[in-house]
């Protein structure tokens, strides 16, 4: 009755248990197969006869934050007709293997955590080349293409390149891909391997202002609505305030800087989620220091409202007039912004008709810079990308 409790506990089968040592660090334990009739798999003749018998110890999952072994008593059958010998097969462990099935699920399951290489294989109790060749067993080709895509790339620093591409199915929040650069060359071999049935079901293709993107998009996906990501465009109005923010900051006497430099969080949120006090404050820099200033907060806010439109028709005529405002205007960092937005306002258009944006994207983004943070580092790509489907 013991002996089933514990049998019932590893949930391995056809084993019977013979001996426990449990010590400080480690647990062994001693097992054995029942012996029974098996198939000889050179000549396919059934045979029961024992050769000889092999102690082999197999590494299992840890259990009580301990290393864990099995000491199998290996039994080694001979057949009666081709006269040759061979090993029992056992279900819980693979061919040339020393750890069972449940170890490398063990291993798999933890590789989906913010966890370093390293710490794995101390928890697990394997050699840090043990996890490396594990990932390398991972088989995760992907072949199909959702109806919404989103691209940007990070900064990943691993195998030849300094930027990573991250592919991102924005409808359903899941990773398509994860690409080894953002060169055309690179980006065209990875979607010309569909076929243009699949390319043509991608019904929106998101992305910030890059020119590649861009043509990678047109080339490859005739159907697909090009949008540019609402940060990513918004960005340059913010930037342009900051930078005229700065000009002021600069020309202001030495016991008004301080007071300024305070004040800058002020001019990038939003007006409507200021309290009155933060109101006020504003309302008198914009009032008595630049005149310059006033107008690029005042475009900021207006660039804001159009985002934040639920009548997407008012917002598309807004933007127009906005770009006719701005782009001749007296204000040269202005005049910049609204250049940018004249050349991208076919995409900067279709954003402000769609709900979809790139924030999935750098959600995950954010998560695969943790992980890169954690391991100090990949130097191989293919590991890299692993752990990051993994991860997702």
């Amino acid at each position: 009755m013991h002996n089933h409790y514990i049998n019932d506990l590893l949930n391995l089968k056809g084993i019977i248990v013979k001996n426990i040592k449990n010590s400080n660090n480690e647990i062994i334990i001693s097992v054995e197969t029942k012996h029974h009739v098996c198939v000889c798999p050179h000549c396919g003749s059934s045979t029961s006869k024992i050769k000889d018998y092999h102690n082999q110890l197999i590494k299992d999952v840890p259990i009580q934050f301990k290393k864990t072994f099995l000491s199998l008593k290996k039994r080694r059958y001979i057949c009666k007709n081709c006269n040759k010998s061979f090993y029992e097969k056992l279900d819980f462990l693979p061919k040339y293997y020393r750890s069972t099935n449940r170890l490398i699920a063990y291993i798999y399951d933890q590789l989906t955590t913010n966890k370093s290489m390293k710490q794995i294989a101390f928890d697990a109790n394997v050699s840090s080349n043990k996890i490396m060749r594990t990932i390398d067993l991972f088989d995760c080709e992907n072949t199909t293409l959702p109806d919404v895509i989103s691209i940007d790339e990070f900064k990943g620093n691993t195998g030849y390149y300094k930027y990573q591409v991250s592919l991102i199915d924005s409808k359903n929040h899941k990773i398509i891909d994860i690409l080894p650069c953002r060169y055309k060359h690179e980006l065209c071999t990875y979607f010309k391997k569909f076929s243009y049935e699949k390319r043509c079901n991608v019904k929106y293709f998101i992305s910030d202002l890059y020119e590649i993107y861009k043509d990678i998009s047109m080339t490859y996906f005739p159907c697909a609505k090009i949008i540019a990501d609402r940060f990513h465009y918004f960005r340059y109005i913010n930037s342009a305030l900051n930078d005229v923010r700065k000009q002021v900051q600069k020309n202001l006497p030495r016991s008004e800087q301080k007071y300024f430099f305070r004040s800058r969080k002020i001019f990038l949120s939003k007006m409507s989620e200021l309290s009155p006090e933060q109101m006020d404050k504003l309302n008198y820099i914009l009032i008595n220091y630049s005149e310059k200033l006033r107008i690029i907060y005042r475009e900021k806010e207006a660039i804001l409202n159009i985002i934040h439109s639920n009548d997407s028709i008012w917002a598309k005529n807004q933007f127009n007039e906005w770009i006719k405002r701005n782009i001749n205007t007296d204000i040269p960092e202005l005049s910049e912004v609204a250049k940018t937005y004249h050349h991208w306002a076919y995409e900067i258009k279709n954003s402000l008709e769609t709900p979809y944006s790139n924030g999935v994207i750098e959600g995950f983004n954010n998560k695969i810079k943790t992980l890169k943070r954690i391991a100090f580092g990949f130097r191989n790509f293919k590991r890299f990308r692993t752990r990051i489907l993994l991860l997702a």
